[in-house]
């Protein structure tokens, strides 16, 4: 069953619907929910990469290696555990730079 029940047409000229072509193509979204998006507000971002679950993938893979180094080197006192902590935080970090850049943002 459908959840919205209002229909609304809209008319637009060449370059408004170019436009709109552009923004849904940049976005991956189609007209009707970028529409909605930017009736609320929101600033969609362009789509990520489509690597880009497969790089948050991967660093979250060697985040959790250095994380178990990090276990094993504080268990034996191996490694230099300041250092190895400093570049979880580092990867943790860069991921989050990751993920903000491809979260939708209000504009106003």
């Amino acid at each position: 069953m459908r959840k919205r029940k209002i229909k609304f047409d809209l008319y637009f000229d060449e370059e408004e619907l170019e436009s709109l072509n552009s923004l849904c193509q940049q976005t991956n979204l189609n007209k009707a929910s970028l529409i909605r998006y930017l009736i609320k507000g929101y600033c969609p971002p362009e789509s990520p990469p489509a690597d880009y679950k497969t790089l948050i993938r991967e660093l979250r893979a060697v985040g959790n290696n250095l994380n178990q180094i990090l276990v094993i080197a504080r268990t034996n006192g191996i490694l230099n555990v300041p250092d190895l902590r400093k570049a979880i935080l580092d990867l943790r970090e860069v991921e989050m730079l990751m993920r903000e850049a491809f979260t939708m943002k209000k504009k106003f």
